[in-house]
């Protein structure tokens, strides 16, 4: 098979979880349904297809070598963390930079997942998690994560594709990926084309997992031309016209 993490493979094609059964039975969430709508631009969302379990929420482009090794490794890293945060036993300054890299790692897996699972019309590059498979240091890659807590308990994602206009002519291009879960978000952003970027965002909404917290720029500064900006206020208002939560019991 052609492995989205490996290439071409001799090991047999697994089904992924774009959310982990660890995770989904420890939300007593597997037979809970989630949503497929695409934002129309007008305020409106059109249903892409009928709801899908969690737990059938999966992707069979990833070999059983990958999913049962590194991926499955990189869950049980991120494991206590996210537990730790959902139960409320972690903050998320309280992190040290090698554990938000583990957050931002598992995070940035997930979003790619998830952005093959829906079809999107430019879905995240495989690259980033044969960069993954192949690093053994915890570099998540080159790609932004920050995270925010947030009141509600509830599953969800969300992916918007973004363009902007350079100054002096040229365009930047990139994914930003929502994996929501009860009480945290994580927004991933990947960039599209190889142009130097600022990694940017609201320091009181969200806190920064990667690249390390030194290296991201207030929202008040002017970006530098020929960058690629990761906006992460603005989606906060997009999730609001989506149907982005569903309850978990």
């Amino acid at each position: 098979m052609e492995c989205l993490a490996c290439g071409t493979t001799s090991s047999p094609a697994s089904r992924e979880h774009v959310f982990a059964r660890w995770l989904l039975e420890e939300l007593a969430a597997k037979d809970l349904a989630i949503g497929l709508f695409r934002d129309l631009g007008n305020g409106t969302s059109q249903r892409q297809r009928s709801d899908i379990r969690l737990d059938s929420f999966k992707l069979k482009r990833v070999c059983e070598s990958c999913n049962n090794g590194w991926m499955s490794g990189l869950e049980d890293l991120a494991k206590p963390f996210i537990l730790g945060i959902i139960k409320g036993g972690r903050k998320l300054p309280s992190f040290d930079e090698e554990e938000r890299r583990t957050l931002a790692k598992w995070a940035g897996k997930t979003a790619i997942i998830e952005s093959h699972v829906v079809g999107a019309e430019c879905p995240i590059s495989g690259d980033y998690l044969e960069w993954m498979r192949l690093r053994d240091d915890n570099v998540p890659g080159r790609f932004c994560v920050a995270a925010c807590l947030h009141p509600m308990r509830g599953v969800g994602h969300m992916q918007v594709g973004v363009i902007r206009d350079l100054i002096g002519g040229g365009v930047a291009a990139g994914n930003v990926v929502m994996i929501v879960l009860p009480v945290v978000a994580f927004a991933c952003a990947f960039p599209m084309i190889e142009t130097p970027y600022q990694a940017r965002c609201v320091r009181s909404l969200y806190v920064p997992l990667w690249p390390s917290p030194a290296a991201w720029k207030p929202m008040k500064q002017t970006p530098m031309p020929e960058t690629f900006s990761c906006d992460f206020d603005r989606l906060n208002a997009m999730a609001e016209r989506v149907e982005l939560f569903h309850a978990v019991k």
